[in-house]
């Protein structure tokens, strides 16, 4: 196991080299001078010796090769740059909203498992009956829904009708309600259909065969060895979707006006505000990666079958070496 971890870890240096040099490039592969743009906000053409001022500022003047340099080797002592529209720090803006996104990710995964495992486990024990059909059908709906799509019907029944949220939000506590229900609805049709063929895999195994002719009950065959044997595989799936919605609610997060990093990120592309574009896309690439590999070690730890996996594979790579 420890040489699996090391394996990951050292493939993680590479791929992270190719994220930076990506995040970097955005400013040179987008149309238009960035300096000039923020200048012409007000409408007035920038005189040639201001925009020329701010590029030495911010070192756009540099070779390409020796603003990579400089910016990497900044980072690497947690200085990110700062962010052209603000003045601030690009690393304090990101973790100034970085909180909220964090609360929504997480609310959202924790109601979408409370609500996908029981649906999935209820449609596999009732395979291809009413109440199976119904939980597909409504599973495919949701699927085919757009999560912008979703948040905009839910504004409009809670908020626009109701009146019961505010379609303002704030990042209070009634104010992650409904983004967090646009994510659990978007999320929960996957997962149940994932749970459902999971479990019914799972049943139809010869150690379940086995239990039930020995009389054991059919609801501790199901909670207690079927479910028990499927949670590894269906919290990797949870784990990863962590890394994804870290940096992937920008757009419910727009749609609710909900004050979070990706929300911030889009706006800062529309700014042509590209430190803070560059940051983000840095920062949220590092967690999304550093989330995969935890989530790899624990399923390694949960699962027998990957565990054993992983420690033929290490004899073998040991008896080629030797």
């Amino acid at each position: 196991m420890k040489h699996y971890m090391i394996k990951r870890i050292i493939w993680l240096v590479p791929i992270m080299f190719v994220v930076s040099i990506f995040s970097f490039m955005l400013m040179y592969l987008s149309p238009g001078d960035p300096v000039e743009i923020f200048l012409s906000k007000g409408g007035d053409v920038p005189a040639p010796a201001a925009v020329e001022a701010m590029k030495e500022r911010l070192g756009l003047n540099e070779p390409i090769w020796k603003q990579y340099t400089t910016w990497i080797t900044n980072i690497m002592h947690g200085d990110f740059g700062s962010s052209i529209t603000s003045g601030r720090p690009v690393l304090s803006e990101i973790l100034k909203y970085f909180p909220n996104t964090l609360r929504l990710t997480f609310m959202s995964i924790g109601l979408t498992l409370l609500i996908s495992i029981p649906l999935g486990i209820l449609a596999a024990v009732k395979e291809n009956k009413a109440t199976d059909n119904l939980i597909r059908v409504v599973s495919f709906i949701n699927s085919a829904m757009p999560g912008f799509f979703v948040a905009l019907i839910l504004i409009y029944i809670f908020s626009v009708k109701l009146r019961l949220l505010p379609t303002i939000s704030t990042g209070n506590a009634s104010g992650i309600i409904l983004p967090t229900l646009a994510l659990t609805i978007c999320l929960s049709a996957s997962y149940v259909r994932q749970v459902r063929a999971a479990i019914i895999k799972e049943m139809g195994e010869e150690y379940i065969r086995m239990a039930r002719a020995r009389g054991i009950r059919e609801q501790s065959i199901l909670l207690g060895s079927a479910l028990k044997r499927t949670m590894p595989a269906i919290l990797t799936i949870a784990g990863i979707n962590i890394g994804h919605l870290l940096g992937g609610t920008a757009i419910i997060e727009i749609v609710c006006t909900y004050p979070g990093v990706g929300r911030q990120a889009v706006r800062a592309i529309a700014d042509r505000d590209y430190p803070m574009v560059q940051g983000y896309v840095l920062l949220m690439a590092v967690i999304f990666v550093v989330v995969n590999l935890i989530v790899d070690v624990l399923h390694a730890h949960a699962d027998p079958l990957v565990k054993r996996r992983i420690l033929i594979e290490n004899r073998r790579s040991r008896r080629t070496q030797a």
